[in-house]
């Protein structure tokens, strides 16, 4: 009987053991998403250009995942702990790109990347930065988007344009919360650089096309 009651004993403290490796104390990630400011629709006339499609942004170094991305002195890449994108990084730019040409107005359609449709041109960016810049030496960091972003015709893949649009926000505290403001505020100004530099090319575009 003492032998049972010892394996029994020694049976409920594996099992015991085997519990608090299986339950993380950790706290669940918060995941978050950016909301722009809503955007005014460009001159009625420039939706003449025909439909765009947008491709997946090409992830930079480190910028794949869903992680929040930040820089420490040194050129440490780092990122911050419980927290994500609500999708990847690419992902989630790829549907700001959509959502912010679809408000302009210069296209008819623009689709994303799923798109079976065939589209009059093409959009192509690359994601060289999307993270929180701490090397400035203060406790505060300054967020940094830069698209390296080229515009092409989709028939004869002919290039339009290629450009970077970068854009810079500090957060007005270390806390996460404001640091996401601050993506959202750097990411508002580098998709109106994209948008600018897209207007440009479709002006020249038109007369060369001879479309009104």
């Amino acid at each position: 009987m003492r032998s049972r009651a010892l394996i029994l004993a020694v049976s409920c403290l594996a099992l015991t053991a085997c519990g608090s490796l299986l339950e993380s104390t950790l706290p669940a990630p918060q995941a978050y998403i950016l909301r722009l400011p809503a955007h005014t629709a460009s001159a009625p006339a420039a939706a003449s250009a025909g439909s765009l499609l947008v491709q997946r942004p090409e992830a930079g170094p480190g910028l794949a995942s869903e992680k929040i991305a930040l820089l420490r002195s040194g050129q440490r890449f780092d990122f911050y702990a419980a927290s994500q994108w609500a999708a990847p990084a690419p992902d989630l730019v790829e549907s700001l790109l959509v959502d912010r040409l679809r408000g302009t107005g210069m296209f008819f359609a623009v689709f994303d990347d799923s798109s079976p449709y065939s589209p009059a041109y093409n959009l192509r960016c690359g994601l060289r930065r999307f993270e929180a810049d701490y090397t400035a030496g203060g406790k505060v960091p300054t967020v940094h988007v830069a698209l390296d972003c080229t515009l092409g015709r989709h028939r004869d893949r002919a290039l339009l344009a290629s450009f970077t649009a970068e854009g810079s926000a500090p957060a007005a505290e270390d806390r996460l919360g404001a640091v996401i403001v601050g993506f959202e505020a750097a990411t508002s100004t580098a998709l109106a650089e994209m948008e600018r530099q897209i207007a440009s090319a479709l002006g020249a575009e038109r007369p060369a096309a001879g479309t009104p």
